[in-house]
């Protein structure tokens, strides 16, 4: 399991549909914990466990899905870190 508040919440950063604020950023993320305000509530999109469950367990190892998620959110620290720098 990742611990987001670690990582300035990169899924969260990067949202679309009604979920976004309108800058790609989460409606429901607190910015100074880096933590969601519905985590008890999440979509289903934001939970990796019904996420793998519903979706990715057919496919592959739980091992597997939480290291695609992995490789997924350092891909967006590292898309993050090349908008800082523009």
């Amino acid at each position: 399991m990742i611990d987001c508040s670690k990582f300035n919440a990169p899924c969260c950063r990067h949202v679309i549909d009604d979920l976004s604020r309108g800058d790609g950023v989460c409606r429901y993320l607190n910015e100074e914990t880096n933590r969601c305000t519905i985590y008890d509530r999440r979509p289903m999109i934001c939970n990796t466990d019904k996420m793998f469950e519903a979706f990715y367990s057919q496919f592959m190892s739980r091992d597997e899905f939480d290291e695609m998620n992995r490789r997924a959110c350092r891909g967006l620290l590292l898309h993050g870190q090349r908008e800082d720098l523009k």
